[in-house]
């Protein structure tokens, strides 16, 4: 924990100031607002108000008293799992932000103590989850179970239900109506790049998956217009079009759609 100077008035400084003291100022602040929900404060609350009056007393004394507002700000890193099925793992860190009034001292200071609080937790988001949410075909998978704040869905391949935010899933629902995939995760900064080509490709092969196999000599060869439709729905009309032009050199004739999309994801992967 460390005091900083300064007095968080809201939630959005709180998040602010995690940034900062954690050295993540390279992701949005509205990349970390989608996991505000995603954690049970419940017992954080309590270790807090005691890390926060231990703080207190060693700074300003054992008669020091305070009072303010604690906020809960989990922060989040990403990582791409291969298996048991495509992933996105989220490592949520919970961090505290406590605007305090120090009490009982000779000139009674505003101030703030952040840090990590409690033990990370992890929220996973299966890619075949997220490919429904961007068809808008979530109904797909089967509910199992609901509690008022998440709820347990039935994925293929994976052995227990799939829990998640409810408050986690509303907001992500809504950022990818409108942001591409690409942008979302460019909010996490080098984090999310580091991830992009290995979830964009993962997407990819869950698009065409229903394309049935043909010989050689009968497969579809590659369309301008079905692959920039494609790229726009990854990355939005203006990236796609970057993308598409770039590669254009590079595409070869007897392509497939499919073949034409990974090598542009490739290049763009190198790029970033």
């Amino acid at each position: 924990m460390r005091f900083v100077h300064g007095y968080v008035a809201d939630v959005d400084e709180a998040v602010a100031l995690v940034l900062r003291e954690a050295g993540r100022v390279d992701m949005t602040q509205e990349a970390a607002d989608l996991f505000l929900t995603s954690i049970d404060t419940t017992k954080l609350r309590t270790d807090a108000e005691k890390a926060v009056d231990t703080e207190v007393r060693r700074r300003y004394g054992r008669n020091a008293r305070w009072q303010g507002e604690l906020y809960f700000v989990p922060l989040p890193r990403l990582r791409y799992e291969a298996l048991p099925v495509p992933l996105l793992m989220f490592n949520l860190q919970p961090y505290l932000v406590a605007g305090l009034a120090i009490l009982n001292t000779d000139h009674s200071p505003y101030i703030n103590l952040a840090g990590p609080i409690g033990k990370p937790e992890k929220l996973i988001l299966p890619l075949e989850f997220l490919q429904t949410m961007l068809d808008e075909t979530l109904d797909s998978f089967h509910i199992v179970a609901k509690d008022g704040t998440r709820t347990n869905w039935k994925v293929p391949f994976l052995q227990e239900p799939l829990r998640l935010p409810d408050g986690f899933l509303h907001d992500l629902s809504c950022e990818l109506e409108r942001k591409s995939v690409l942008s979302w995760l460019l909010g996490y900064g080098d984090n999310g790049r580091g991830v992009m080509p290995q979830v964009v490709g993962s997407l990819l092969g869950l698009q065409f998956r229903t394309v049935p196999t043909t010989s050689l000599s009968d497969k579809q060869l590659w369309s301008q217009d079905d692959v920039l439709e494609t790229l726009i729905r990854m990355f939005g009309a203006q990236k796609a079009r970057t993308l598409l032009n770039t590669a254009l050199p590079h595409l070869k004739a007897d392509m497939t759609n499919e073949e034409a999309i990974r090598l542009i994801i490739q290049m763009a992967g190198k790029e970033s």
